[in-house]
C-alpha cells in the first residue's frame, strides 16, 4: 500500500501481558514491567506479512534468543564444512545454544584481578553447573580465563566437574590470606590472620576502618569470628558438594570423574593444596600445586603440609587418579598417606623444594594402604630427604625417574644423608631409576636405593657399598645392578688389564647399614689367544678368606688378589710383561 501520513504517533503502555495482541498498525506499545518496546504490524490488507507485534530491540531485549540460525562453517580451513547427518541437512542452532556449550567462570562474577575474593563465586558456579540436577546434560566444562583468582576458603569440586585454564602460569587460583590491620576496611566474609595472637578470623559483615580484632578489641568482637585455617585449597566432593561423613547423603553421587587442567593452585599459608577424598577416576593434567615453604623452611616436618592428601573408607577407596605433567613444590610432602589408595599414577611431573617427595604406607597402613601406585618418568630435585618412601605396603612401582639433589639435606649430591628411594615393603619395584648422586660414599650408610633386605626389586644404579675402577680410577656411575630382595647382582663390568702393571678393579664395603660380608665374582679374562674363566668366592667375619677357581687354555699372566683393608675388600690384578694388554669382564653377586 502507499505510505500513509499519520498526524501523530499512537502509543500504549502497561504490563507486557496487557498490551493488545495485536497493536494497531504502526502503534507503539511499551511494556513497563519488562522494558520491551513493540510496534504493531498492521493488517494483511495493509501488506503486513503476518498479523501481530514486532519487538523493537533495546538493551533489555534477548538478542541472542533471536539469533536462531547459527551453522558451523569452519571457513578457516579454506572451505565450508558441511554439518549434519548429510550435506543437505545442516545443523542449525541458536547463538545462545552455541555459547552455552561451555561455561566461563566470569559468568558468575569471579574476576581474576588478583584482589577480589571470589571463593563464593567459584563454589556457586560449581554447584550451579554440576550439582542442581543429576541429569548429565546440565554439565559443562568450566573455563577459567588467564588471571589470578583470590580465594580464602576451600573449593569443593563436585563429581563430574571439568575445570580448565589457559596454563598453569596463566590461570592461577591463589589461596591468599592477608595479615589483619585496622587501617583498612574489609568486605564481609574476608579471612585474615592476626599476627598478635596467631589466630585466623573471618569477617561477619563489612568491617569499617579502625575496628580492632580478637585480643585487640576489649569491647567484644561483633565484626569477626575466629576460625581454623582451611586445610585445603581444593577437595573432591560428591555431586551435591558434600564432604566427609555427608558424602552420598540425599542420593548424591559419590566423588569422582573430576578433570582439571592448565591451572595453578598456590597458597601463602601453611595449608595443603588438594584432598582426594573417596574419589575415583580423576585426572589432573598440567596442574601446579605450590605451597608457601621456602628451601630454608623445608628441613623440618612440623607444618606437615602436602601438595596432595588422600582419604578413603573401606567402601569408598580413592582410586584410578592420575597426575600427568604436573608440578609439586614448596610443601613438606608431595604426598604422605597411610590411606588405602589404588591405581594412582604420577607421571611426567616435577617434584622440587620438598622435605620428602612421595611417602606411601607407614607404620600401620589403613586397609592395606597404597597399592598399584605408579611413579613413572618424573624428575625430583631439591628434596631434603627421600624422594620416594614405600613402607609396609606392596604392589607399587617406581620407574624411569631422574633424581638430582635428593636425600642430601640440600647440601649437594656429594653429601648423602638418606637413601633416595626407600623400599621398606615387600613386592615393590624400582626399574630404570637414575641418580645424579653417584655410588654411596658414606660408607654404606645411605644407598641410593634401600631395599632393607625385603622382597622388593630394583633394576638401576643401585651399587650398595661397591666402587668400581676403570683404568685405575674410581667410577661410581654404573647403572647395571639387579636387586631381588637380598640378592644383588651387578653385571657387565669391563676393564683393561694394563701390561706389566698393578691396579684395583673393585672395592667392596663391609661397613655401613648394608655391609657385604660375602660375595662372588664371576669373570672372564682375555689376553691375546689366552682365555681364562673363573669364580672368586670371598667371605669375612672373624677372619677373611677367599678362593679363586678358574680354568684357562694357556697362561694369561694375570693374577687376581683380594685384601681386607679394615672393612673394605679391595680386588686387584697384577699383569706380567708380555707386550700386550688384556681385558676382564666380570659380575659381582651378593646375598645381603
Amino acid at each position: 500500500m502507499a505510505i500513509v501520513q499519520i498526524s501523530r504517533i499512537t502509543q500504549r503502555k502497561g504490563l507486557e501481558t496487557d498490551l493488545p495482541q495485536p497493536l494497531a498498525g504502526a502503534e507503539l506499545g511499551w511494556a513497563t514491567d519488562t522494558r520491551q518496546l513493540f510496534i504493531g504490524n498492521g493488517t494483511l490488507e495493509d501488506g503486513a506479512p503476518v498479523v501481530g507485534n514486532t519487538e523493537i530491540l533495546t538493551e533489555f531485549s534477548d538478542i541472542l534468543g533471536f539469533a536462531t540460525s547459527y551453522i558451523y562453517k569452519g571457513a578457516a580451513a579454506g572451505y565450508t564444512v558441511q554439518t549434519g547427518a548429510t550435506s543437505g541437512s545442516p545443523v542449525t542452532q541458536s547463538i545462545q545454544s552455541r555459547l552455552d556449550s561451555f561455561a566461563v567462570i566470569t559468568d558468575f562474577g569471579a574476576t581474576g584481578d588478583g584482589i577480589t575474593d571470589v571463593t563464593s563465586n567459584i563454589n556457586r558456579a560449581l554447584y550451579e553447573i554440576y550439582c542442581r540436577e543429576v541429569n548429565p546434560a546440565i554439565r559443562r566444562s568450566l573455563f577459567f580465563p588467564a588471571g589470578v583468582y583470590i580465594i580464602t576458603d576451600t573449593l569443593d569440586i563436585p563429581s563430574y566437574a571439568k575445570l580448565y585454564g589457559e596454563g598453569a602460569e596463566s590461570t592461577i587460583v591463589y589461596f591468599s590470606v592477608p595479615n589483619w590491620t585496622n587501617l583498612i576496611s574489609y568486605a564481609s566474609g574476608t579471612l585474615v590472620y592476626n599476627t598478635s595472637n596467631s589466630l585466623y578470623y573471618r569477617s561477619n559483615f563489612i568491617v569499617p576502618v579502625g575496628k580492632n580484632i580478637g585480643d585487640n578489641n576489649p569491647d567484644g568482637d561483633p565484626y569477626w569470628t575466629s576460625e581454623a585455617l582451611p586445610s585445603y585449597i581444593i577437595r573432591t566432593a560428591d555431586s551435591l558438594q558434600q564432604t566427609d561423613v555427608d558424602i552420598g547423603l540425599g542420593g548424591a553421587l559419590n566423588p569422582g570423574n573430576v578433570e582439571i587442567s592448565g591451572i595453578k593452585f598456590v597458597t601463602n599459608r601453611l595449608n595443603s593444596a588438594a584432598l582426594i577424598q573417596n574419589a575415583v577416576s580423576c585426572f589432573f593434567d598440567c596442574v601446579t600445586f605450590e605451597g608457601s615453604l621456602t628451601s630454608a623452611e623445608i628441613n623440618a616436618i612440623g607444618s606437615g603440609t602436602m601438595a596432595v592428601d588422600w582419604a578413603s573408607t573401606s567402601s569408598l577407596v580413592s582410586s584410578n587418579v592420575t597426575f600427568n605433567n604436573c608440578k609439586f613444590s614448596n610443601f613438606t610432602y608431595a604426598t604422605n598417606t597411610d590411606q588405602q589408595i589404588k591405581g594412582v599414577t604420577f607421571s611426567n611431573s616435577q617434584f622440587t623444594t620438598l622435605y620428602q617427595g612421595l611417602v606411601l604406607g607407614g607404620v600401620s597402613p589403613s586397609y592395606g594402604g597404597a597399592t598399584g601406585v605408579r611413579i613413572v618418568q618424573n624428575t625430583f630435585d631439591e628434596t631434603y630427604k627421600e624422594g620416594i618412601v614405600i613402607e609396609n605396603v606392596s604392589l607399587n612401582c617406581s620407574a624411569y625417574n631422574t633424581f638430582y639433589d635428593v636425600g642430601n639435606h640440600l647440601q649437594g649430591v656429594g653429601s648423602p644423608q638418606t637413601a633416595i628411594i626407600d623400599l621398606a615393603g615387600n613386592n615393590n619395584v624400582s626399574v630404570g631409576d637414575m641418580f645424579q648422586r653417584t655410588t654411596d660414599n658414606s660408607g654404606g650408610l645411605h644407598p641410593r636405593i634401600a631395599l632393607n633386605d625385603l622382597n622388593s626389586m630394583a633394576m638401576s644404579m643401585n651399587a650398595h657399598g661397591i666402587t668400581f675402577y676403570q683404568a685405575g680410577s674410581a667410577v661410581d656411575t654404573f647403572s647395571n645392578t639387579l636387586d631381588l630382595g637380598t640378592y644383588q647382582r651387578t653385571a657387565g663390568i669391563e676393564d683393561t688389564l694394563v701390561d706389566n702393571s698393578v691396579n684395583d678393579l673393585v672395592v667392596i664395603s663391609q661397613t655401613g647399614l648394608a655391609p657385604i660380608y660375602a660375595f662372588r665374582i664371576d669373570y672372564t679374562i682375555i689376553r691375546g689367544t689366552s682365555y681364562r674363566s673363573g669364580t672368586i668366592t670371598a667371605s669375612s667375619g672373624t677372619g677373611f678368606t677367599y678362593t679363586d677357581d678358574f680354568v684357562e687354555n694357556s697362561s694369561t699372566g694375570i693374577t687376581l688378589s683380594l685384601v681386607d683393608n679394615t672393612g673394605d675388600v679391595t680386588v686387584s690384578y697384577t699383569a706380567t710383561s708380555t707386550g700386550s694388554n688384556g681385558s676382564i669382564k666380570y659380575s659381582i653377586t651378593t646375598l645381603g
